[in-house]
């Protein structure tokens, strides 16, 4: 990707404190020196197979606030996901996924190419379109597919408010339609380049189903926080995404002005 867009190509990483360990002094340095040297050949390692610049940096601290201090000036920012099981999430990588101010990438999978199929979660918002655009930024060679999931977390209030289950089921037949229209205007901003697709059920969940009908190796999904200095905010919807999809997750920094009260 740092091929692709021709960006200088920055590896972190951070030595957190071992006090709770009680190691002196002499032992912490021996395992930061040991970090850096690794980090000092992996960089290397990408050196003979990069043509961007390569470059590292060996910090101690807060992983999360170290690696968010860090790619304050980077256009987008990788990081794994758990070390213990990489179909989870871990604290880290939830962590900058929320506080960084830019775009975060989340890999689960061993790379073997580019990205050739990408999926765009969508809420027909700005924050949405938003999500849209960086997934077409960052893999425009990609087929990318724009997916809108009706939730459904409505119905059982409304089966408790009266409703038979045919009203109920008129009217989900309805709101799909409803959305299918809506899903095709969204759409049409980005004629030809983007597939409409609608789902029916729990955001997340019917998200997952469709990532694995159609072998999508990324999904991008709109970040609704305002940056590392101000309150943070992921969405539930991208919460889910970033938490259950089995490929690699985009999380899209949307600018915001939300400012803690």
């Amino acid at each position: 990707m740092a091929e692709a867009h021709n960006l200088e190509l920055h590896l972190v990483t951070v030595s957190e404190s071992a006090s709770e360990a009680l190691l002196d002094d002499g032992l912490n340095k021996i395992l930061h020196e040991h970090h850096r040297k690794h980090l000092a050949d992996t960089a290397a390692w990408c050196r003979s197979r990069a043509s961007v610049a390569v470059t590292f940096e060996a910090v101690k601290g807060s992983i999360g606030w170290e690696l968010v201090r860090a790619a304050k000036t980077a256009a987008l920012v990788v990081v794994g996901t758990s070390s213990v099981d990489v179909e989870r999430c871990g604290p880290i990588s939830r962590r900058v996924s929320i506080m960084s101010t830019g775009d975060v990438l989340v890999v689960r999978r061993q790379p073997r190419s580019g990205y050739r199929k990408v999926m765009a979660a969508v809420d027909f918002s700005l924050h949405s379109r938003h999500a849209v655009e960086r997934a077409l930024f960052w893999n425009p060679d990609a087929d990318v597919t724009v997916v809108f999931a009706l939730p459904s977390r409505w119905d059982p209030a409304l089966t408790g408010a009266g409703l038979f289950d045919v009203e109920l089921a008129a009217s989900r037949r309805s709101r799909m339609q409803r959305a299918t229209e809506r899903m095709e205007e969204f759409a049409a901003q980005w004629p030809g380049r983007v597939k409409p697709l609608v789902v029916d059920g729990p955001p997340h969940t019917a998200i997952d189903e469709a990532v694995r009908r159609r072998g999508a190796d990324l999904v991008v999904v709109a970040n609704r926080g305002a940056g590392a200095t101000k309150m943070v905010l992921l969405g539930t919807v991208a919460d889910g995404v970033l938490e259950a999809m089995p490929c690699d997750v985009l999380v899209a920094r949307v600018p915001g002005d939300f400012r803690r009260p």
